[in-house]
């Protein structure tokens, strides 16, 4: 009996090949893999990381404070470094307290001062209250991710987005950033925008300015989404990516609800006195080795599923009114 050979899409099984081409090669979707997360610290922290943003002290001394919270730490430093960098800059993206949906994340920022456990506690109790902050502070950050240490493809490709993104003029107003691993380095180059809450793979400059600015159609750029960490689930990021496909780039503004049982997803949210939803069936896809980075095809022994969607479907239910 023969065994069955993997796909190699032209690429030699027996070389080593970086994951980025081989993701490239396969045109493997990568919607889904945004992970879900109720928020992100961002903290300035010196290069060179460690292969784990977690192992650093900062990251070590953070934990016991964000890990509950469910928030993602993330490094940062200036896409273009500072002649004169002042104390450490501190920001957190989180959801609002209670939110059932998701419509972005609130944004919250200050100086590390002498204590850095002491300021990000601070951001934390500004984020867990609905009243104002001096400490909110509305803003958009652009990550990319340049952690070399943890794969290679993020050192040469995110490394290189991330210079020419730096260029005078390219990112006007945006706070453009160098971050640490968020998963999906095989979709290299990756990048984050804050705080819509939008993960983006396969990256370069024209992207990343059409994301920023919303401009053109979002069914163009459908494929390099990755989905929205702030949904709870991968079929429910797969479903969304459709939708956007036909409402555009005006449904991230909204308060996006969504839920996944057996194959079935939908994505809800009020919009003219009426409750929109969307729904789809949300299916395993392709499954294909997921080979390690400058690894050969043939020695992988991993996989990836993509997420299929069908039968996406609109529904539309009036609100009640009451009346006095």
């Amino acid at each position: 009996m023969t065994t069955p050979t993997q796909p190699s899409f032209g690429l030699d099984p027996d070389t080593k090949i970086r994951c980025s081409d081989w993701t490239r090669a396969a045109s493997l979707s990568p919607i889904g893999t945004s992970g879900s997360y109720a928020g992100y610290l961002l903290v300035e922290i010196p290069l060179p990381w460690p292969r784990d943003a977690g192992d650093t002290a900062e990251g070590a001394a953070l934990a016991p404070l964000i890990g509950p919270l469910r928030y993602r730490l993330q490094a940062i430093v200036p896409a273009e470094p500072e002649a004169d960098p002042a104390e450490r800059r501190v920001i957190l993206h989180a959801r609002r307290p209670g939110e059932a949906g998701f419509s972005g994340y609130r944004r919250f920022s200050c100086r590390a001062g002498d204590s850095l456990t002491l300021a990000v506690a601070a951001l934390i109790a500004a984020a867990a209250g609905d009243a104002p902050s001096e400490l909110e502070s509305p803003a958009v950050d652009v990550l990319v991710c340049t952690h070399g240490t943890r794969d290679s493809c993020c050192g040469r490709r995110g490394a290189q987005l991330a210079l020419e993104l730096a260029e005078p003029g390219r990112l006007a107003g945006q706070n453009l950033w160098r971050t640490s691993h968020m998963g999906g380095h095989r979709f290299a180059p990756t990048f984050l925008v804050l705080p819509e809450g939008t993960v983006w793979g396969y990256a370069d400059t024209d992207l990343v300015t059409r994301v920023v600015r919303r401009a053109g159609d979002f069914a163009d750029v459908a494929w390099q989404y990755r989905g929205c960490p702030g949904l709870g689930s991968p079929q429910v990021q797969a479903l969304e990516a459709e939708v956007l496909r036909r409402v555009g780039w005006s449904l991230l503004d909204r308060q996006r609800t969504g839920s996944f049982e057996g194959i079935n997803a939908l994505l809800t949210w009020q919009e003219d006195g009426r409750m929109v939803t969307w729904g789809g069936e949300v299916r395993p896809g392709r499954t294909l080795p997921s080979p390690g980075c400058l690894a050969p095809l043939s020695a992988s022994g991993k996989s990836e599923t993509e997420w299929a969607v069908t039968a996406v479907r609109e529904r539309f239910l009036l609100l009640s009114r009451l009346t006095c």
